[in-house]
């Protein structure tokens, strides 16, 4: 590929720069040529007329996809991931939630003088227009008849809103804002094709879910455009001024001419562009390929299977959200679909984010559990048996779960990784039996809601039985003895005194005589403390009230030395922040403080991420309270048990496999056998362990709030 310009957008941009100015495009990538513009081209899915403004993204056939994906209940952050990842870092964590919003406004924006798209949007956002439609967005929309539009360029501040706090400097912002406002754009307004027959009205009264699916196949149709190779690399993709330049540098002006640059510089293209990344350059060269647009014609193309079959290497084993669906694999036609859906689901991917949608009201750690299943059926399906899921029989899902108990040397992560590692794989081994439980029941249910919103003719999970649930033994399996309990205690009392040594005591004691669980010892904070009633007295002992798992309210009592420990823990902080030490947080309120805190801010802040594989190479966002996550206080105490294992020796295999859930395990066993011989006894224990089974609900109310403080003073603390 030579840097000559190959396309309208190309002269385009030299008419312009000869100007001084940027180029100067339509709605859909195309160049108008300077001074004179052609009239737009017409193309599938756009209706004609289109203004002439400055490179603006249009309303893509993935944003539609992403307004499908959270009108079925997908979560914004999953459906960003899965439609909108080649944007990059605009769109990923916290831009994803207010994507949608930014999407509306666009769309009503282009609404207001176009009235059956009015009509549409009617239906998908019945509550109205809000958000308000910007100026900006309304002179771009209906610019003034007869005349030059009124000049609504945004300010510096409300340009830099679109994007993250700490994305650009002022200077990149600067060039960003000049390169999309430098050059007047004039607007001009054309007719609008003649009205397509409405699906929605024909469906009113009938359901706003179908209705609110129906308008955006609509707008699928009408609005929405894809990707072409001719089309501006900046009509779609978000970059930085230094990698904008680079790419231009390189010859790179359209989509076509990135998919040839990138086979020309190979696997690694992207150390080529300036802090682009492997994640960002994998997940883009993912969406070019399912768009079609692939390396022209004699650059290298990549090796592809006859339609229906796949080639199986490790290489095709990514995160659910970067996989590249071959279209023989899809599921939008055979295996066992049936012919009408009420999820308005046309493949496998839509109908996989459908059921991802009706987890939102399980916890965080079962929606990750059931994702994290379904992410190995679907590379399962694709790489190892080259079926669509939808295509899978009976025997398939067999042949799936003995995969899970065997897998192949290419599916198994020997070293520690992210999930953006080039190396990542989906196990780490044989999965366990509670591993395949889990995985058993995720799949069934997905399955069983298919086949009961009719996007499957035919259940194939029926009477597929799950692995055996194995009987765990609580007090030798998963709990501490005596013996382990005095290791304990011998390596808290040899560590040095300070902060470190005293968040340990603080922590073990929450887990061992609370018997929280570690993803919520991780979200308490200082508000979630308040005094006991007990018998309708005040008293002064203290307890935790919060939600626990299955959205069932907890109250734990908390021992004495418990309360100490956390005190101590926190008297640290306020010292390490006071002495800066901990800056971030020294005006944090009191009540917002995480009981279980970390020591040292360092890795607390805002990252990009960096070059590497291993964790703390992952891009994170800003800790803002500055407490403990889940994944650390697991990280923590089984350092602590390492060290544990060390000291008790060659009958050390109980401290080798000891996790946090092994502080729960003792808790429960020592509520019982405090309270051995008294009535109610496991009402008592259940009550306090906030099991959120249906069939012993009415045991909690049973279990009153004196005997549950008797019971956690009479726990012996370990440390």
């Amino acid at each position: 590929m030579t840097a000559q310009p190959s396309s309208g957008v190309a002269m385009a941009d030299t008419a312009a720069r000869a100007l001084g100015g940027t180029p100067v495009v339509d709605d859909h990538g195309h160049a108008l040529e300077a001074p004179e513009a052609a009239a737009p081209r017409r193309r599938r899915g756009r209706p004609p007329g289109a203004r002439a403004k400055t490179t603006e993204r249009p309303i893509t056939a993935d944003d539609v996809a992403f307004l499908r994906a959270t009108v079925q209940g997908v979560d914004a952050r999953v459906a960003a991931e899965q439609y909108l990842s080649y944007l990059g870092v605009a769109i990923e964590r916290k831009a994803a939630d207010t994507y949608g919003d930014q999407l509306r406004g666009r769309v009503l924006a282009m609404a207001s003088t176009w009235p059956e798209l009015a009509e549409q949007a009617a239906i998908v956002w019945p509550e109205g227009a809000h958000p308000a439609v910007t100026g900006a967005d309304q002179a771009l929309a209906s610019p003034a008849p007869g005349g030059p539009a009124a000049d609504t360029r945004p300010s510096l501040q409300e340009f830099a809103e679109r994007f993250d706090a700490d994305m650009y400097s002022e200077a990149e912002l600067i060039e960003l804002y000049e390169e999309e406002f430098g050059a007047a754009a004039p607007h001009t307004e054309a007719n609008r094709p003649a009205p397509e027959p409405n699906p929605a009205a024909a469906e009113a009264g009938t359901g706003d879910f179908r209705r609110k699916l129906q308008a955006l196949d609509w707008m699928d149709r009408r609005l929405a455009v894809r990707p072409q190779r001719e089309d501006a690399v900046a009509q779609w993709l978000q970059l930085t001024p230094v990698q904008t330049q680079a790419l231009r540098d390189a010859g790179v002006v359209s989509l076509g001419d990135l998919r040839d640059w990138m086979a020309l510089k190979g696997v690694r293209w992207w150390n080529a562009i300036p802090r682009y990344g492997r994640v960002r350059g994998r997940r883009l060269q993912g969406w070019l390929d399912q768009s079609g647009i692939l390396p022209g014609n004699g650059l290298e193309e990549p090796v592809r299977a006859p339609a229906g079959e796949i080639q199986v290497h490790s290489g095709q084993l990514v995160p659910f959200g970067e996989i590249v669906w071959p279209p023989a694999l899809q599921g939008a036609v055979g295996g066992f679909r049936g012919t009408v859906n009420t999820l308005g689901a046309q493949d496998d991917l839509q109908a996989i984010l459908a059921w991802f949608g009706t987890l939102r009201d399980n916890s965080p750690a079962t929606q990750e559990v059931y994702r994290r299943a379904i992410e190995r059926l679907a590379l399962w399906a694709i790489t190892e048996r080259g079926r669509a899921i939808s295509a899978l029989e009976s025997p398939d899902l067999q042949m799936f779960f003995d995969f899970l108990r065997k897998p192949p040397a290419h599916w198994v992560q020997t070293r520690v990784r992210t999930r953006a590692a080039s190396d990542w794989r989906p196990l780490k081994g044989p999965l366990s039996a509670a591993g395949m439980l889990q995985t058993s029941v995720a799949v069934r249910q997905m399955l069983t809601y298919w086949y009961g919103t009719g996007y499957l003719a035919l259940n194939p999970a029926v009477g597929m039985r799950g692995p055996k649930r194995t009987e765990v033994k609580m007090d030798v399996m998963r709990s501490f003895s005596a013996q382990d309990k005095e290791v304990i205690r011998t390596v808290v009392t040899s560590m040095d005194d300070g902060p470190r040594k005293r968040r340990l005591i603080a922590m073990i004691r929450l887990l061992q005589t609370a018997g929280l669980r570690r993803d919520e010892a991780a979200r308490m904070t200082w508000s979630n403390l308040e005094r006991m009633r007990i018998d309708g007295e005040a008293s002064d002992s203290w307890a935790l009230r919060f939600e626990g798992k299955g959205k069932v309210e907890r109250i734990v009592p908390l021992q004495d030395a418990t309360i100490e420990a956390l005190e101590a823990h926190r008297a640290d902080r306020i010292a390490l922040a006071e002495s800066g030490d901990l800056d971030a947080f020294k005006n944090l309120e009191p009540a917002r403080m995480p009981l279980l805190g970390i020591l040292d801010e360092r890795l607390a802040g805002k990252s990009e991420g960096s070059a590497g594989d291993l964790p703390h190479n992952a891009r994170r966002e800003g800790n803002a309270d500055g407490g403990l996550s889940a994944a650390r206080i697991y990280g923590l105490l089984k350092e602590f048990f390492g060290k544990c294992a060390k000291i008790a020796g060659p009958k050390s295999s109980d401290f080798l496999a000891a996790s946090t859930h092994w502080l729960r395990h003792t808790f429960a066993h020592d509520t019982i056998a405090a309270n051995e011989g008294q009535d109610g006894a496991l009402a008592v224990a259940q009550a306090l362990l906030g099991h959120a089974d249906i069939n012993t609900t009415m045991i909690y109310v049973k279990a009153e709030l004196s005997s549950r403080k008797e019971t956690v003073d009479k726990i012996q603390s370990i440390v």
